[in-house]
C-alpha cells in the first residue's frame, strides 16, 4: 500500500512539474543553535533533512552579535558533582548530544565566555556530525503547494514524504518539502518609526572603538542587555550616559528570567544612584522626536508637539547629545514568505514572535513549525525558552512530536511499578536537566496503571499540550502524576524583594511556601481539559477540584535527598495517591547510593539561596 502511495506521489510530482531530488522529509530553514539541535536529533534516528543556511558557515548570528563579544550565558564548568545532567543545569552553552567532549565547557574557563568561541563551536559541532547544511542558500516564496486549513482530516497527513511546501532560493533553484521547521531566529534591527530616528546609530553598526566615545555625552534608546552592555562599555570614556525606555528596570536576578538586565551588565545603575551624572528615565520614545539643535549640531529629544501639554512644553529637558545610539532588539525577518502567504503575528509584548500553538506548528499552516528562539511567545518572560539553555530541551520535545505525529513512534518512556516510583521521582528531582532548564514549561508525566500496580513515566513534555497528552504520546491514560519546577507563586517580579529576611521556608510543615525553585508534584484523576488552564499563573498548573499537591521543601543547592526532609514527605504522599504501603518494598533509595558511591555523610541542611 506504502509503494502505491508513493508511486501516485511520483506520478503526482511528474504532472505537477516537481524535482523530487530536491526534495527532503524535514526542511529547516536556518542553521543556527536550534537548528543544528534538531539536525542532531532527526540524523540520529536516520530521517531525511535538510538544513538551508543564508551565510557561509552555521551560527553566523554570534559572528557579529553581541558586539562586544561577551555572552551573558553561564559556562560553569565546576559544580561538585559528576552527573553529567545536573552539570548541563549549569551549561547554558552546550547542545545536547551523546558525546560529552563536545560540552561547550571545555571551550573556555570564563564564567561568561568570547562569542568567538560560540562560532567555533558550532560548526564543530555541525562536522563532528556531518549535519547535512547547504550553505548560502536564501530561501525565499515559501508557500504551501496547495491550500491548507488548520485541520487536517485526510489518513494521509502522517507521513512526512507527501510534498506539502514549495520555495526557492536566490539562484531560483527550487525546493519541496513536507514539514518545515523555520530557526531562523530574530536578527532584523527593530527601528521603529519615530521622526529623527535616523540620527541614531544602530547596534547592529556601532563601533567598538573605545575612542571614539571619548568626552561625549550619549543617549540609548532602549534598556535591554545590549542597551546596558553597551553602557557598560563605554562608560569609561563619556560624559555621561543617559538611557530611556517605556518601563522600570527589571533585573533578573528579582524576576528569574534571563532575558531581563543581568548583573555582569549592570554597572550604570551604580553611577545612576550614586549621583554621578548618569540616569535612567521612563518614557514612551512613539512620543517623541529626536532633532539637531541649530547652531552646534548636538541631537536632542524632545516630545512631539501634539502629545504634548502646551503648559508644559516650555519645561521641556534642556539635555543635548553628542551621539544617540539604539538598542531595542530584534525582530523576525519575513522576507521567505511568498507574497500570498499570511502568517498572523503575536500582539503585545510578544509581537515580534510569528504566532505559533502549543505545538510550535504556525496558527496559520499545518507542517509548518518554528524553532529556537521564534517559539519564545509561549514563555515570554516566563521561562528560558528564548535561549539555547531553554531551547534545546524544546527541541528535543518537538522531535519527539514528529516521532509519533509523522512516524508513529510513541514518546519516549519506561516502565516502573509502584514500588520503584519514590526512587526514580529522587533521582529525577536531583539531576533532571530539561525540567529544571526550563522550568513550568517542560514537566515529567507519570502515567498510573491501577491494574498492574505500575506507571509510565515520560520526561520533558510541554505543559500546555497536557489537555493532548494522548493524541502527542500515543498513550491511553486515566490518572497522572505530574513533576514541575517551580518558584514560589509570588516571589517572581521586578522590584521583589528576593533578598527579604523572611524569603526561606524552614519547615517541611511550610514547604508549599518554599519561594526558591523547588519540585512540587500534583496528581489528577482524570485527564486535564484546555478550559483547566483559564485563568492559571504561567508556570503552574491547574488546581482544579480533584488536583493533589505536594510540594519538597527548597535547597539551595538544588540536592532533595534528606530522608526526613525530601524523601519520607514524598512517599508519603506517593502512599496516600496510590493506596498502597511503599514502605516495605522500597529498594536502596537513589539519595543512599549516591551517598555510598561518593562516600559523603548526609549534607548539611540548606533551604534557599542566601
Amino acid at each position: 500500500m506504502k509503494l502505491f502511495l508513493l508511486l501516485i506521489l511520483f506520478i503526482i510530482d511528474l504532472i505537477l512539474g516537481f524535482d523530487r531530488s530536491q526534495f527532503h522529509e524535514y526542511c529547516i530553514i536556518g542553521a543556527g543553535p536550534a537548528g543544528l539541535q534538531l539536525a542532531y536529533f532527526l540524523q540520529k534516528v536516520k530521517r531525511d533533512y535538510i538544513i538551508y543556511e543564508k551565510a557561509s558557515q552555521a551560527g553566523s548570528f554570534f559572528i557579529n552579535y553581541p558586539r562586544h563579544r561577551r555572552l551573558i550565558s553561564i559556562n560553569k564548568r565546576n559544580t561538585g558533582e559528576k552527573n553529567r545532567k545536573f552539570n548541563l543545569r549549569h551549561d547554558w552553552n552546550s547542545l545536547l548530544s551523546d558525546d560529552d567532549h563536545l560540552r561547550f565547557t571545555h571551550r573556555s574557563k570564563q564564567l561568561f565566555p568570547s562569542a568567538d568561541l560560540m562560532v567555533d563551536y558550532l560548526n564543530d559541532f555541525y562536522r563532528y556530525y556531518n549535519l547535512h547544511i547547504q550553505f548560502n542558500t536564501t530561501i525565499k516564496n515559501l508557500q504551501p503547494i496547495s491550500e491548507q486549513t488548520t485541520t487536517c482530516d485526510s489518513k494521509d497527513c502522517s507521513f512526512a514524504s507527501i510534498a506539502r511546501f514549495r520555495m526557492n532560493d536566490q539562484h531560483d533553484n527550487r525546493y519541496t518539502c513536507g514539514i518545515v521547521i523555520v530557526a531562523t531566529g530574530l536578527f532584523i534591527p527593530n527601528i521603529p518609526p519615530v521622526d529623527g530616528i535616523d540620527l541614531a546609530v544602530g547596534y547592529e553598526n556601532l563601533s567598538l572603538d573605545i575612542e571614539e566615545f571619548e568626552n561625549k555625552s550619549v543617549l540609548i534608546l532602549g534598556r535591554g542587555n545590549s542597551a546596558f552592555e553597551v553602557a557598560q562599555h563605554i562608560y569609561d570614556a563619556t560624559n555621561y550616559i543617559h538611557m530611556i525606555s517605556r518601563s522600570r528596570v527589571r533585573n533578573a536576578y528579582a524576576t528569574h528570567y534571563v532575558g531581563d538586565l543581568r548583573a555582569i551588565n549592570n554597572q550604570l545603575l551604580d553611577t545612576y544612584q550614586l549621583k554621578s551624572l548618569d540616569a535612567l528615565v521612563e518614557t514612551d520614545l512613539m512620543e517623541h522626536e529626536l532633532s539637531r539643535r541649530p547652531g552646534d549640531g548636538r541631537i536632542q529629544l524632545k516630545r512631539k508637539k501634539l502629545a504634548m501639554d502646551p503648559s508644559i512644553q516650555e519645561r521641556q529637558e534642556t539635555a543635548t547629545y553628542d551621539l544617540v545610539i539604539r538598542c531595542l532588539g530584534f525582530k523576525f525577518d519575513e522576507s521567505i514568505w511568498h507574497s500570498d502567504i499570511q502568517i498572523e503575528k503575536n500582539l503585545g509584548r510578544t509581537k515580534k514572535y510569528p504566532k505559533i500553538r502549543y505545538d510550535y506548528q504556525s496558527f496559520n499552516y499545518d507542517h509548518l513549525y518554528f524553532a529556537g528562539t521564534l517559539i519564545h511567545s509561549i514563555d515570554f518572560r516566563k521561562s528560558s525558552g528564548g535561549f539555547i539553555h531553554g531551547f534545546r530541551y524544546i527541541t528535543r520535545a518537538l522531535h519527539r512530536i514528529f516521532e509519533y505525529r509523522y512516524h508513529e513512534k510513541k514518546w519516549s518512556s519506561i516502565i516502573l511499578s509502584w514500588f520503584s516510583l519514590t526512587n526514580y521521582l529522587i533521582k529525577r528531582i536531583n539531576e533532571a536537566d530539561g525540567i529544571y532548564q526550563m522550568f513550568g514549561q517542560l514537566v515529567d508525566v507519570i502515567l498510573i496503571d491501577r491494574i498492574n500496580y505500575q506507571c509510565r513515566y515520560l520526561e520533558e513534555y510541554p505543559v500546555r499540550l497536557l489537555p493532548r497528552l494522548e493524541e502527542i504520546t500515543g498513550y491511553k491514560f486515566d490518572n497522572l502524576l505530574i513533576l514541575n519546577m517551580q518558584y514560589g507563586m509570588n516571589y517572581s517580579g521586578a522590584g521583589r524583594d528576593v533578598f527579604a529576611f523572611d524569603r526561606v521556608s524552614a519547615s517541611v510543615n511550610t514547604a508549599d511556601r518554599s519561594n526558591f525553585l523547588h519540585p512540587v508534584l500534583y496528581y489528577y484523576d482524570s485527564p486535564l481539559q484546555e478550559t483547566d488552564f483559564d485563568n492559571v499563573k504561567s508556570g503552574f498548573l491547574p488546581l482544579i477540584s480533584s488536583v493533589r499537591i505536594h510540594h519538597i521543601i527548597e535547597n539551595v543547592l538544588t540536592l532533595w535527598m534528606q530522608p526526613d526532609e525530601h524523601i519520607l514527605p514524598l512517599r508519603i504522599f506517593l502512599e496516600n495517591i496510590l493506596n498502597i504501603n511503599l514502605q516495605q518494598r522500597t529498594v536502596i533509595s537513589y539519595a543512599r547510593k549516591k551517598m555510598l558511591q561518593q562516600k559523603l555523610t548526609i549534607p548539611v541542611r540548606f533551604y534557599a539561596a542566601a
